[in-house]
């Protein structure tokens, strides 16, 4: 008498690996029937589907455990990898997925340009080097913006992993920091002085949370997100003095 499992992976040859190591048998032995080759999407951001196949094998055999620590089971389908545990392999497909997307992206804008990639613990960081830099960062770094959320997407629907992904032009990001905390410091300080609070304008979050972290030592102002999605800005208070008894 068989049992029948479905095993989902990037490709029909990972998800035959993954069936291998379940039933710890070698992956020319795995007999299945594939259900579906998979799709890599568009950009590889919409229409991602896994490549599945079903198994048909002894009932006597069972999952080895470093199978199933390695594996989520959902709706009865063993999916290769696990969202808890990030291995340097994963770091290595994320890498490879988002140097894709990215490459697709400015080929179409600027093909002269260079990515160089840096990657470490949950971290990967593209910097994009020559060719249109300031086409490619955009006003205000709006296509810059776009395209790191391309990427991000990518790499999480492709890998399901948490990897935080950071896209730079010519070290633009670090020179848009050090501007954002040059203006924080001026606007507290004339909070400051006119006892009147001011707005910092519409940022996006992370521009909102380095203007919070900048401000978030200073004595004399404090900081507040107020609005809703894009129309959400950052204002800068006067902080009240404490009363005094008398």
């Amino acid at each position: 008498m068989t049992a029948e499992l479905e095993f989902a992976g990037k490709n029909v040859q990972k998800a035959v690996q993954l069936a291998a190591k379940a039933l710890k048998i070698r992956d020319e032995d795995v007999k299945y029937e594939i259900l579906s080759h998979g799709s890599t999407g568009i950009f590889g951001l919409a229409g991602i589907k896994k490549a599945r196949i079903k198994v048909r094998a002894p009932e006597a055999l069972t999952l080895s455990e470093d199978a199933v620590s390695t594996t989520k089971e959902k709706d009865g389908t063993l999916i290769e990898g696990g969202e808890t545990r990030l291995e340097a392999h994963d770091l290595d497909d994320g890498q490879q997925i988002g140097e894709a997307v990215l490459r697709r992206i400015i080929d179409m804008i600027s093909p002269e340009s260079t990515i160089t990639i840096e990657k470490n613990a949950h971290h990967l960081s593209f910097h994009i080097e020559g060719g249109q830099s300031g086409i490619l960062i955009g006003k205000r770094g709006q296509t810059l913006e776009a395209m790191q959320l391309l990427v991000d997407k990518a790499v999480r629907r492709a890998d399901r992993h948490k990897i935080r992904i950071q896209v730079d032009v010519e070290g633009y990001l670090a020179k848009k920091k050090a501007g954002l905390v040059r203006t924080a410091e001026r606007l507290a300080q004339k909070v400051a002085v006119k006892g009147s609070p001011t707005s910092a304008g519409y940022l996006n979050a992370q521009d909102r949370r380095i203007v919070h972290l900048a401000l978030k030592n200073d004595q004399k102002v404090r900081t507040q997100s107020v609005g809703e999605g894009p129309f959400r800005k950052l204002m800068i208070y006067p902080r009240r003095k404490p009363r005094t008894m008398l």
